[in-house]
């Protein structure tokens, strides 16, 4: 309060003389109470309106530094999300690879293994079968041989119950070569 009553008794002087301000046709009371009121209104913002803008301006200055941050984060999570996911690709590659050329390798060992298998058997029913033959072979000599053994004692019976001349021998052997021949044919 001094202060303001300082400022008005100058201000009081100044304009009964023309002096100094006055003589320039400023009003001293009016300036020295306008000079008073900037100075409380600049107090007043400066202790309470000037830190609330402070803080704003505080708080959007980091809420933009935090954006830019998580910008820059995202940024290099993407370029380490897209490598991985290169990675991860090449490796899905390599072991569709790898699994084809196992399969391939197992179907090529089952179609060998089929074939082996295959030969095998065809072997063994070749053989099989050439015993089949070999023993029909064996029974049609026996069954010849047998026939033959009838067909020469039933000759023989034949010429040894009659006298036979040689007409009848001749007649004889010719009937049993043809018996022979026939019971060869069925």
């Amino acid at each position: 309060m001094n202060i303001t009553l300082t400022l008005a008794s100058l201000a009081a002087a100044s304009a009964e003389s023309p002096s100094g301000i006055g003589a320039l046709g400023i009003n001293a009371a009016a300036f020295i109470s306008q000079l008073v009121s900037f100075v409380i209104v600049l107090f007043v913002l400066w202790k309470w309106a000037l830190p609330v803008v402070q803080r704003t301006l505080e708080k959007r200055q980091a809420l933009i530094r935090e954006g830019i941050e998580n910008a820059e984060q995202a940024k290099r999570d993407l370029a380490e999300a897209s490598r991985n996911a290169e990675q991860i690709i090449l490796d899905a590659k390599r072991q569709a690879q790898e699994a084809i050329e196992r399969a391939t390798k197992n179907a090529q060992q089952v179609a060998q293994q089929i074939e082996a298998e295959a030969r095998e058997r065809a072997e063994k029913i070749s053989q099989q079968q050439i015993a089949r033959i070999q023993q029909e072979a064996n029974r049609a000599r026996m069954d010849l041989s047998r026939d033959v053994i009838n067909l020469s004692i039933e000759a023989a019976s034949k010429v040894i119950s009659r006298s036979v001349d040689s007409n009848d021998n001749r007649r004889l052997v010719e009937e049993f070569v043809t018996a022979s021949d026939q019971a060869r044919n069925n």
